[in-house]
Protein backbone atom coordinates (compact mmCIF):
# COMPACT_ATOMS: atom_id res chain seq x y z
CA UNK A 1 0.00 0.00 0.00
CA UNK A 2 1.23 3.88 -1.21
CA UNK A 3 1.73 5.95 1.79
CA UNK A 4 -1.08 8.05 -0.43
CA UNK A 5 -3.37 5.60 -0.69
CA UNK A 6 -2.40 4.98 3.53
CA UNK A 7 -3.15 8.52 3.93
CA UNK A 8 -6.45 8.41 2.59
CA UNK A 9 -7.73 5.31 4.01
CA UNK A 10 -6.21 7.22 7.34
CA UNK A 11 -8.41 10.32 7.00
CA UNK A 12 -11.56 8.45 5.63
CA UNK A 13 -11.25 6.75 9.35
CA UNK A 14 -11.03 9.67 10.93
CA UNK A 15 -13.81 11.06 9.31
CA UNK A 16 -16.10 8.01 9.93
CA UNK A 17 -14.87 8.95 13.21
CA UNK A 18 -15.99 12.73 13.64
CA UNK A 19 -18.75 12.08 11.88
CA UNK A 20 -20.17 9.35 14.39
CA UNK A 21 -19.30 11.73 17.55
CA UNK A 22 -20.89 14.46 15.41
CA UNK A 23 -23.86 12.55 15.08
CA UNK A 24 -24.13 11.33 18.55
CA UNK A 25 -23.75 14.87 19.66
CA UNK A 26 -26.28 16.39 17.13
CA UNK A 27 -28.29 13.49 18.46
CA UNK A 28 -27.96 14.58 22.70
CA UNK A 29 -28.69 18.02 21.25
CA UNK A 30 -31.75 17.08 19.84
CA UNK A 31 -32.76 14.71 22.31
CA UNK A 32 -32.20 17.65 25.29
CA UNK A 33 -33.71 20.33 22.63
CA UNK A 34 -37.13 17.76 22.42
CA UNK A 35 -36.99 17.48 26.31
CA UNK A 36 -37.22 20.75 26.63
CA UNK A 37 -39.97 21.63 24.26
CA UNK A 38 -41.78 18.93 26.09
CA UNK A 39 -41.37 20.58 29.58
CA UNK A 40 -42.76 23.35 28.28
CA UNK A 41 -45.58 22.41 26.39
CA UNK A 42 -46.46 20.11 29.51
CA UNK A 43 -46.33 23.44 31.84
CA UNK A 44 -48.52 24.80 29.59
CA UNK A 45 -51.13 21.75 29.57
CA UNK A 46 -50.67 21.55 33.44
CA UNK A 47 -51.03 25.40 33.91
CA UNK A 48 -48.15 25.00 35.99
CA UNK A 49 -44.26 25.03 36.11
CA UNK A 50 -43.14 22.80 38.58
CA UNK A 51 -39.76 21.51 37.03
CA UNK A 52 -39.24 17.73 39.25
CA UNK A 53 -42.66 17.01 37.76
CA UNK A 54 -42.35 18.31 34.57
CA UNK A 55 -39.16 15.83 34.40
CA UNK A 56 -40.69 12.75 35.43
CA UNK A 57 -43.80 13.19 32.96
CA UNK A 58 -41.36 14.15 30.27
CA UNK A 59 -39.12 10.32 31.01
CA UNK A 60 -42.40 8.53 31.27
CA UNK A 61 -43.44 10.17 27.37
CA UNK A 62 -46.54 12.02 28.45
CA UNK A 63 -47.32 14.48 26.07
CA UNK A 64 -48.84 17.42 26.59
CA UNK A 65 -51.94 17.12 24.43
CA UNK A 66 -53.04 14.16 26.25
CA UNK A 67 -51.90 16.10 29.37
CA UNK A 68 -54.56 19.10 28.43
CA UNK A 69 -57.06 16.98 27.68
CA UNK A 70 -57.30 14.44 30.37
CA UNK A 71 -56.50 17.33 33.02
CA UNK A 72 -59.84 18.77 32.08
CA UNK A 73 -61.94 15.69 33.16
CA UNK A 74 -61.25 16.25 36.32
CA UNK A 75 -63.20 20.09 36.08
CA UNK A 76 -66.09 18.12 33.83
CA UNK A 77 -66.68 15.45 36.86
CA UNK A 78 -66.81 18.00 39.61
CA UNK A 79 -69.14 20.54 37.67
CA UNK A 80 -72.11 17.51 36.76
CA UNK A 81 -71.53 15.67 40.32
CA UNK A 82 -74.71 17.67 40.91
CA UNK A 83 -76.63 16.39 37.87
CA UNK A 84 -76.27 19.68 35.76
CA UNK A 85 -73.33 21.88 34.94
CA UNK A 86 -73.73 25.52 37.18
CA UNK A 87 -73.44 28.92 34.88
CA UNK A 88 -70.70 29.83 37.02
CA UNK A 89 -68.24 26.46 36.45
CA UNK A 90 -68.33 26.74 32.34
CA UNK A 91 -66.46 29.75 32.36
CA UNK A 92 -64.13 28.68 34.61
CA UNK A 93 -63.93 25.29 32.57
CA UNK A 94 -63.41 27.31 30.14
CA UNK A 95 -60.50 29.55 31.17
CA UNK A 96 -58.56 26.50 32.31
CA UNK A 97 -58.97 25.25 28.89
CA UNK A 98 -57.19 28.13 27.58
CA UNK A 99 -54.68 28.39 30.26
CA UNK A 100 -53.76 24.81 29.09
CA UNK A 101 -53.09 25.76 25.28
CA UNK A 102 -56.84 24.74 23.98
CA UNK A 103 -57.41 27.15 21.33
CA UNK A 104 -61.46 28.32 20.90
CA UNK A 105 -62.88 26.77 18.29
CA UNK A 106 -60.97 23.90 17.99
CA UNK A 107 -61.89 20.26 17.91
CA UNK A 108 -60.32 20.09 21.75
CA UNK A 109 -62.47 22.76 22.63
CA UNK A 110 -65.72 21.54 20.88
CA UNK A 111 -65.69 18.55 22.80
CA UNK A 112 -65.05 20.68 25.93
CA UNK A 113 -68.19 22.67 25.29
CA UNK A 114 -70.36 19.12 24.07
CA UNK A 115 -69.21 17.60 27.75
CA UNK A 116 -70.27 21.01 29.20
CA UNK A 117 -74.00 20.78 27.55
CA UNK A 118 -74.09 17.37 27.56
CA UNK A 119 -73.57 14.55 30.36
CA UNK A 120 -70.61 13.04 29.59
CA UNK A 121 -70.60 8.98 29.47
CA UNK A 122 -69.99 7.92 32.64
CA UNK A 123 -67.05 5.70 30.81
CA UNK A 124 -65.34 8.96 30.64
CA UNK A 125 -64.46 9.15 34.37
CA UNK A 126 -62.92 4.96 34.50
CA UNK A 127 -60.89 5.97 31.48
CA UNK A 128 -59.27 9.19 33.41
CA UNK A 129 -59.28 6.89 36.24
CA UNK A 130 -57.04 4.00 34.37
CA UNK A 131 -54.97 6.64 32.64
CA UNK A 132 -54.04 8.63 35.54
CA UNK A 133 -53.01 5.54 37.65
CA UNK A 134 -50.84 4.55 35.01
CA UNK A 135 -49.36 7.65 34.43
CA UNK A 136 -49.34 7.99 38.33
CA UNK A 137 -47.48 4.44 38.79
CA UNK A 138 -44.34 5.81 37.14
CA UNK A 139 -44.18 9.07 39.43
CA UNK A 140 -42.36 9.47 42.33
CA UNK A 141 -44.31 9.64 45.51
CA UNK A 142 -43.66 13.38 45.70
CA UNK A 143 -44.69 14.14 41.49
CA UNK A 144 -47.58 12.36 42.38
CA UNK A 145 -48.81 13.89 45.29
CA UNK A 146 -48.01 17.15 43.51
CA UNK A 147 -49.98 16.18 40.38
CA UNK A 148 -52.87 15.40 42.86
CA UNK A 149 -52.69 18.10 44.68
CA UNK A 150 -52.81 20.70 41.30
CA UNK A 151 -55.90 18.54 39.92
CA UNK A 152 -57.88 18.48 43.39
CA UNK A 153 -57.39 22.26 43.78
CA UNK A 154 -58.42 23.18 40.26
CA UNK A 155 -61.45 20.95 40.74
CA UNK A 156 -62.39 22.37 44.37
CA UNK A 157 -62.40 25.94 42.44
CA UNK A 158 -64.79 24.64 39.96
CA UNK A 159 -67.04 23.55 43.00
CA UNK A 160 -66.62 26.09 44.77
CA UNK A 161 -68.15 28.68 42.15
CA UNK A 162 -71.58 27.41 41.98
CA UNK A 163 -72.62 26.06 45.63
CA UNK A 164 -73.22 27.09 48.86
CA UNK A 165 -75.66 29.87 50.36
CA UNK A 166 -74.15 32.54 52.68
CA UNK A 167 -70.85 31.57 52.43
CA UNK A 168 -71.46 27.96 53.87
CA UNK A 169 -71.28 24.47 51.96
CA UNK A 170 -69.50 26.22 49.05
CA UNK A 171 -68.76 22.59 48.02
CA UNK A 172 -71.56 19.93 47.76
CA UNK A 173 -71.77 16.46 49.07
CA UNK A 174 -71.71 15.22 45.47
CA UNK A 175 -69.05 17.24 44.39
CA UNK A 176 -66.79 16.14 47.62
CA UNK A 177 -67.64 12.64 46.61
CA UNK A 178 -66.26 13.31 42.96
CA UNK A 179 -62.92 15.20 44.31
CA UNK A 180 -62.93 12.01 47.02
CA UNK A 181 -62.47 9.77 43.95
CA UNK A 182 -60.00 12.20 42.38
CA UNK A 183 -57.87 11.81 45.04
CA UNK A 184 -58.21 7.95 45.33
CA UNK A 185 -56.76 7.42 42.01
CA UNK A 186 -53.33 8.85 43.29
CA UNK A 187 -53.34 6.53 46.49
CA UNK A 188 -51.06 3.56 46.02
Amino acid sequence: MTKEAFKERERALENEFFHGVDATLLASLKAKLTAEADRQHLAVALGFAKEELLNELVEIGVSAEALAAMSLVPLILVAWADGKVDAKECPLILKAAREQGIIEATPADQLIRHWLDTKPNPQLASTWAHYMKAVAEKMSYKARASLCRDIVRRAQIVARASGGSLGFNKISVSEKRVIAELEEVFDR
